[in-house]
């Protein structure tokens, strides 16, 4: 009669380990992660680049990107939108003597937490270079979530690099351009001015 609690019990633990072991599973092969877990399993980066021309191969793995924070950051109930840009320009500008490499824009939206988003304090534009952040997460090439877009599911954020102001330098060529065309139009616009009275007065003389 003794054994029959002890049974019971260990029967119990059984059947609460084999549920937690299915919806566990379940949970990793969606997510390729735990969210229990206190180090997330971590790949080599990648480029976003590379995420786009590969949708399907990297669909519903984790990932690691690094890049610019650009825009801005987009609080919403439960987390938050930002844009991360891994173009050669997000390591260094033209301003900061970065080499030109034609007009390209490598960015995906990440989904954070609102804690992760304390931790963004530039974002990148004309006037600033972006925080510079590595983000690991999980990758949804449709994600159902939110309605059907490319982006990565953060887990973790860490800001490598602060960002920082842009200074523009003054370029007197484009002073003196735009100086000169405005010269242009202020001259035809006066040449219309005056020739159009002429016009009417002709048109009257021969009405």
């Amino acid at each position: 009669m003794s054994s029959r609690p002890a049974f019971f019990l260990l029967a119990c633990s059984l059947a609460v380990l084999l549920v937690s072991l299915l919806t566990g599973g379940y949970c990793l092969a969606q997510e390729g992660l735990s969210r229990g877990s206190e180090k997330w399993p971590e790949g080599d980066r990648i480029s976003i680049r590379d995420l786009i021309e590969n949708l399907e191969h990297y669909d519903g793995k984790v990932v690691v990107i690094e890049g610019e924070v650009v825009g801005d950051v987009m609080r919403r109930r439960g987390g938050a939108w930002i844009t991360v840009n891994d173009d050669p320009y997000s390591e260094r500008s033209l301003e900061e003597g970065g080499e030109f490499a034609g007009v390209t824009n490598i960015g995906i939206g990440v989904w954070i937490g609102l804690d992760m988003a304390e931790q963004i304090q530039v974002t990148g534009g004309y006037k600033s270079k972006g925080d510079r952040v590595r983000v690991v997460g999980v990758f949804h090439r449709v994600c159902r979530e939110h309605g059907g877009d490319t982006d990565i599911h953060a887990v973790s954020l860490e800001v490598l690099e602060k960002g920082r102001p842009i200074r523009h330098a003054l370029h007197w060529w484009k002073l003196l351009l735009a100086a000169f065309l405005s010269g242009v139009a202020l001259i035809l616009w006066r040449w219309r001015g005056i020739r159009r009275p002429k016009e009417i007065e002709q048109k009257l003389d021969l009405g």
